[in-house]
């Protein structure tokens, strides 16, 4: 779903947050061990399980199926919480409380995720480039979508409040799951552009809702962008996640979806009916384009055409990316076209930093070239890492340092484990791409390097 605004909340545990172990104790690392507690115990609360056992399925902001007896979070939202490999610039991990009833609880909302979440979402997806969002963009996209989609769930209550006999009650039906489908035209959408010129949508989700007598109704949500509504907005880049009037340039399009003959009935004469005759005050969207609308069909058959090409791509990569190891250690002799271009300015800073890391880091270097059996180098080696990544990768060096010392590891081993894996993992990527990008730097401007 989106990620969320009204003021930010962070999720705290009900325990302790200060792990007093570790205060008295040296870390892992600092006594020359692994910093990863790799026996877990994990233990039963004898006061009871403190949410009712029923039938219900309740899905975390992935759409994924989730133990609902279960109140501490996955370890994938704990580690969704942590920089990615690739990043520069910190980003906030305040989730923010929606106003949407979460599908499967009784009366808990969905949380939107952080700016961290979001963005670590989009390097999943391959989606951070210049022609899509930089880091520096992921806090005011992070507010953008969460007004769209409190906006999306105020559209769906007016079926709702219709349909499911809900007049005036805004807490009975709830959402229970979610998905994004960028890549699938609805037959609507598909119908409007063809038959009336109207332009394609830039994004479709799909919401399933259920209703208090368990019901469950999907709809299906187009989303179109109007250039000329966004030449007026002012400060629309972090809007208010409940205001309503806010970011006018994306129009949104919600319907049930026709998934049987009474849903077909409900969209083609009982809600035109109703709003005839004062039951409703929703608004659909025009079949129609307007003008302005009309002119913009070109440009969303090329923002259409290059999210089909971004998908498409994604595929093959993600089928290809395991298949031959030998082929990608031969690409290591990347031709001179291949290489990325790296300004002057970057290898400078990239020469001076590969300097300093050599001489701090020269004992944790000796060490692991010293070492005489494998405990013994895998402490050095990962002494060796933290030392270059302190100095090349502060942000991810922050991170591991961070879940150490983070209280989980004496309130649930797991996640503590889980949260530590990562960040070692992220620190450790960052470190070789620093080094890889140094390595094309150096090919291009060996003047800066010396003998590096």
């Amino acid at each position: 779903m989106g990620t969320s605004n009204s003021k930010p909340q962070t999720n705290t545990p009900t325990g302790c947050p200060v792990n007093h172990e570790t205060n008295n104790k040296k870390t892992d690392t600092e006594a020359g061990g692994c910093p990863v507690k790799h026996e877990i115990q994990k233990t039963n609360d004898d006061g009871g399980c403190p949410v009712q056992h029923t039938n219900k399925t309740v899905y975390n902001v992935y759409s994924q199926p989730i133990d609902p007896s279960n109140n501490m979070p996955s370890s994938s939202a704990v580690t969704n919480q942590l920089p990615a490999a690739s990043q520069t610039e910190e980003l906030s991990t305040n989730r923010v409380q929606s106003t949407i009833p979460k599908g499967g609880t009784d009366s808990s909302t969905w949380t939107y995720p952080s700016p961290q979440m979001f963005y670590n979402a989009l390097v999943r997806k391959g989606k951070l480039d210049a022609e899509n969002v930089k880091e520096s963009d992921v806090t005011s996209v992070v507010a953008v979508h969460n007004n769209m989609n409190e906006k999306t769930w105020a559209k769906v209550m007016e079926w709702e409040d219709l349909i499911a006999g809900e007049i005036g009650g805004m807490g009975k039906s709830k959402l229970l799951k979610f998905m994004g489908k960028p890549t699938e035209l609805s037959p609507k959408a598909r119908l409007k552009n063809a038959i009336f010129g109207h332009p394609l949508p830039f994004d479709r989700h799909d919401w399933t809702i259920v209703r208090q007598d368990g019901t469950e109704v999907r709809y299906i949500i187009d989303y179109y962008h109007n250039d000329e509504a966004a030449s007026t907005e002012d400060n629309s880049g972090f809007p208010d996640m409940h205001d309503r009037k806010a970011i006018q340039s994306i129009l949104v399009d919600v319907r049930p979806a026709i998934d049987s003959p009474v849903q077909l009935f409900q969209r083609a004469c009982y809600m035109p009916y109703a709003r005839q005759v004062g039951l409703t005050q929703f608004e659909p969207l025009d079949m129609m384009p307007s003008a302005e609308l009309k002119s913009q069909r070109a440009e969303a058959d090329r923002v259409w055409a290059h999210i089909q090409a971004n998908a498409n791509a994604s595929g093959q990569k993600n089928t290809t990316q395991n298949s031959n190891e030998s082929e990608s250690a031969a690409a290591d002799t990347t031709q001179e076209e291949e290489m990325p271009r790296i300004s002057e300015k970057e290898a400078q800073a990239l020469a001076q930093k590969l300097q300093e890391m050599m001489q701090s880091c020269q004992i944790a270097q000796k060490k692991l070239t010293q070492c005489n059996d494998e405990e013994e180098c895998a402490t050095a080696s990962l002494d060796f890492t933290l030392c270059m990544s302190k100095i090349l990768c502060p942000l991810q060096y922050g991170a591991v340092t961070k879940s150490l010392h983070s209280g989980d590891g004496e309130e649930n081993e797991e996640l503590y484990n889980a949260r530590v894996e990562k960040a070692l993992e992220n620190a450790t990527e960052c470190v070789g791409g620093v080094n890889v990008r140094a390595a094309f730097a150096r090919r291009q401007f060996p003047h800066l390097f010396g003998k590096q």
